[in-house]
Formats: structure tokens, C-alpha cells, sequence
């Protein structure tokens, strides 16, 4: 069993992870914030397994999501014809998490944890709240731009 110490210690690559992929995608975060608000309209999350168990999850407000969608696909030059929070968006918010997951693995690996993910989930609607077992190390912050807000969480609980 890994201590508490170790445990914290890795929920840190998962917020690296996010920092070096928004970096990436010319996104780079204003401000990194405790979180404390706790209902979001849009949640995307996935499950880790292995070595350590666990949840990563972003939550965000449907404007905040869109303008980021709408930010990173222009900076990546793709064009989508979507106004609504549509199939591109949904998709792409899903890969985000998938994205910033598949590098905190990769982290974990270096720190000789063999994990893996599940597939993304993407929940909308209004007062989506999470319940997660008592024994997971948790993280919970705010990721900053100046067109919004995105939740970031991760929990994590060694075998």
C-alpha cells in the first residue's frame, strides 16, 4: 500500500499533465485556483485503474466548455459549423480528458505504476454532484482563462 505522501504525490502528474497540454494547444492557463464550487453543467470524466484507482474529471459551465472547444480548434486550424454544444464539442471535450490522462499514465510509469484509463464520459445537465470513496487523495482546482473557469479533480487511491 502506498503511503498518503506517495498517493498526493501523483495527483500532481495529473495537473502537470493538464499545464503541458494546454500549453500545447497555445491555451496556456491564466491562474491555477482552489476550487470550491461543486455543480457544473457539463462533466467529463474517466476511471483509473491498476496500481492506483481513481477518477479524473473536468467540470465546466457550456459557455466556458464551448469557447474552449472554439479556442483550441482554431488554433489548431480546424473549422466545425456547430453554434450549439454539439457532437464536435461533446467529442472534443471527451478527448481532452483523455488526452490529459493518457500523459499523467505516462508520468505514473515513470514512477513505476502500471495504470490505465477507461473511456471518457460526458454527463450534461444541471446539479451534477460526485460521491467518491473516503480513502481517495483528492485534488480539486480551478484552471484559469480569461473566457472561463474549468474544474479540475482527481482522485486517487493506491491498491
Amino acid at each position: 500500500m502506498k503511503s498518503t505522501k506517495e498517493t498526493s504525490v501523483y495527483t500532481d502528474h495529473f495537473l502537470t499533465a493538464a499545464i503541458e497540454f494546454f500549453q500545447e494547444i497555445h491555451l496556456p492557463l491564466l491562474r491555477i485556483a482552489e476550487s470550491y464550487q461543486e455543480t457544473y453543467e457539463l462533466t467529463s470524466s474517466l476511471g483509473i485503474t491498476g496500481a492506483l484507482r481513481g477518477y479524473f474529471v473536468l467540470q465546466a459551465e457550456i459557455p466556458t466548455a464551448r469557447s474552449l472547444v472554439s479556442g483550441m480548434a482554431s488554433r489548431l486550424g480546424v473549422t466545425f459549423d456547430e453554434l450549439d454544444f454539439g457532437p464536435f464539442h461533446r467529442a472534443t471535450i471527451g478527448e481532452i480528458v483523455n488526452q490529459i490522462a493518457g500523459k499523467a499514465i505516462v508520468k505514473l510509469e515513470t514512477c513505476g505504476l502500471n495504470c490505465m484509463i477507461t473511456p471518457p464520459t460526458l454527463f450534461i445537465g444541471q446539479g451534477i454532484t460526485m460521491a467518491l470513496p473516503g480513502s481517495a487523495i483528492t485534488m480539486k482546482k480551478n484552471l484559469e482563462w480569461d473566457f472561463g473557469t474549468l474544474r479540475f479533480f482527481v482522485a486517487l487511491s493506491a491498491e
